[in-house]
């Protein structure tokens, strides 16, 4: 029998749309936790900068993801100084770019 590959752990138990969306809330909790570790904060410091509570930085850096919407994880990158856009290139693609917006005085 041969051994079958899955695009992420999600595929395995999931239809591929609710796959596909857990993948990329994985993702982004992914990279606030890192932003939250390199910026140094701690939980509390993290929940008073982005106005969550302490308890959900908790979860987020725990990777609970099914406690987070993505419109939530969005909403917590703008607060850190990111910007989503979607492309849609054509019927068969697009891309979403995650992007730091420059600082202005």
């Amino acid at each position: 029998m041969a051994l079958k590959f899955y695009e992420t752990p999600f595929h395995v138990t999931q239809s591929p749309e609710i796959a596909s969306k857990n993948a990329l809330k994985t993702d982004l909790t992914i990279m606030i936790r890192d932003i939250i570790e390199q910026e140094g904060w701690t939980q509390i410091e993290a929940a008073q900068r982005l106005e969550l509570t302490q308890p959900r930085i908790s979860d987020l850096i725990n990777g609970k993801i099914d406690k987070f919407t993505l419109d939530m994880l969005f909403l917590v990158l703008d607060k850190l100084g990111f910007r989503a856009n979607f492309t849609f290139t054509n019927i068969n693609q697009a891309s979403i770019l995650i992007e730091k917006m420059p600082i202005t005085a």
